[in-house]
């Protein structure tokens, strides 16, 4: 967590549990990013099936949480990742992927502004999420291999610390416990919905009762990001924001 000091665990070639354990906390922390990433695919593509008048409010549900659930597995990258990251992966890489998420956070910004029957709401969130599955496709095509084969980053703290991060929001009673995922897994995009709603109620003086990821069926599969689906292939290499 940020603000407090941990002792980092250096891995070693000549301890077996050591080097398992990075093994497992590597494996841990790109698995619980990517699915993440499927969260957010899922969302989107179930927001574009609904009609933007009959299920106006469904579709306002689905908003606010896949910008929590971006908030903060952006805030995950940034304070965790993408440190530990630099030297072992470009700084190129790195660097691209932090302005990315620059961008994004300027449309999330916009979108907790407003509201759903707002000019450009829909296109404004249509646009953040085809953002933000092209930045996926890259991370997941070139940052993570990257960093799957490296020995030198500590994936121990960064694992500790990404579950500190995802669990305050459990400790604050805001994780959602109605259903789970396709993943099996609770839902960390609510660790920060009561936070970021309270401060949309403050700005706006509305209140959110959104709960669930509107459509993602527990049952389902979680699938990969090809170019030939729905979400995909629309996807262009630019900011939030900017007409298409």
């Amino acid at each position: 967590m940020p603000g407090t000091q941990r002792s980092h665990v250096t891995p070693t070639t000549t301890s077996r549990s050591t080097t398992r354990a990075a093994t497992d906390a590597r494996s841990e922390v790109l698995d619980e990013l990517k699915k993440d990433h499927q969260r957010v695919k899922k969302a989107f593509k179930r927001y574009e099936k609904l009609d933007a008048e009959k299920d106006a409010e469904e579709r306002a549900q689905i908003v606010q949480e896949v910008l929590d659930e971006l908030t903060l597995h952006a805030a995950l990258e940034e304070e965790f990742l993408y440190p530990a990251a630099r030297g072992v992966v470009d700084d190129d890489l790195l660097d691209e992927a932090e302005v990315e998420h620059e961008s994004a956070h300027t449309a999330i910004d916009q979108l907790r502004t407003m509201s759903p029957g707002d000019e450009k709401y829909d296109a404004r969130f249509t646009v953040l999420c085809e953002y933000v599955l092209h930045h996926v496709k890259e991370e997941e095509g070139e940052m993570f291999p990257k960093l799957e084969r490296s020995r030198q980053l500590d994936w121990e703290t960064v694992c500790e610390n990404m579950r500190s991060r995802r669990s305050e929001g459990a400790e604050d009673g805001a994780l959602a416990t109605a259903g789970s995922m396709a993943d099996g897994g609770e839902r960390p995009a609510a660790a920060l919905r009561a936070g970021s709603r309270t401060n949309r109620a403050d700005e706006t003086g509305e209140s959110d009762d959104a709960g669930e990821l509107s459509g993602v069926s527990a049952a389902s599969e979680p699938d990969t990001l090809d170019e030939d689906e729905p979400g995909g292939k629309a996807v262009h290499r630019h900011a939030p924001g900017q007409r298409r």
